[in-house]
């Protein structure tokens, strides 16, 4: 289901449009639409409508399987709507995706990653609630200096970190210089891969008052990550 504003669904999603139209045309409540697609439990039913009119499919199946009967249309016709439906879902989360994009683009800022020889972490509870990647993998840089300095600046944080908590033994890191441009090095410091995108390593969100917030945020907020610049 789509909730986050920056995928705001559109006015209303094809398979909502036919229910309403067929609902007013049959003259059926909502309550008698959901009996007719074989829900005895009403209130259950309800909640699936919703659900479906939210872009909700795999919930909702039961539901589509009986808007047939429900609204008196052949199959194919629930089919095509669906269909379209997808469509429009599709199209949602991929302007989401540009969007979500051009703002890490606008925001980036070149940083490292140390790499361990687990890819991920043994603690993932833990390891989030404490801040995440961002505190246990990131490698701040000096951003004031020049970009070929990057390089070594993270290999003096891997050289004294034989461990990378939650991730195993300190096999390498990873410089982030441009969001098209990455590079792997090894514990040495030589260059071993490069990528034409910038390395993400896999965010953990938390669950708090009903929203789900980054780990290096949830971590700050309950102070089990310290501040920057903080001994």
């Amino acid at each position: 289901m789509v909730t986050s504003t920056e995928t705001a669904l559109p006015e209303i999603l094809a398979i909502e449009k036919l229910i309403v139209d067929r609902c007013q045309a049959l003259g059926l409540s909502r309550s008698d639409l959901v009996r007719r697609a074989g829900f005895k439990n009403v209130a259950k039913g309800l909640r699936r409508l919703d659900e479906l009119c939210a872009g909700e499919m795999k919930l909702t199946v039961s539901l589509i399987v009986g808007l047939p009967a429900a609204l008196e249309l052949p199959t194919g016709a629930i089919t095509d709507t669906m269909r379209q439906t997808v469509q429009q879902l599709d199209e949602v989360a991929r302007i989401a995706e540009e969007k979500r994009e051009a703002v890490w683009r606008a925001t980036f800022r070149p940083c490292a990653y140390l790499l361990g020889t687990e890819t991920r972490p043994s603690q993932i509870t833990i390891y989030g609630m404490t801040g995440g990647s961002e505190r246990w993998l990131k490698i701040p840089l000096d951003l004031s200096q020049s970009a070929v300095t990057f390089a070594s600046q993270a290999f003096a944080v891997a050289g004294r970190t034989p461990v990378v908590t939650f991730f195993g033994k300190t096999i390498g890191f990873i410089v982030n210089y441009t969001p098209d441009c990455a590079v792997r090095f090894d514990l040495n410091g030589n260059p071993v891969e490069a990528f034409d995108h910038a390395y993400e390593p896999g965010n953990v969100t938390i669950a708090m008052g009903g929203k789900e917030i980054s780990a290096d945020v949830f971590a700050r907020i309950t102070g089990m990550m310290p501040e920057v610049g903080a001994d």
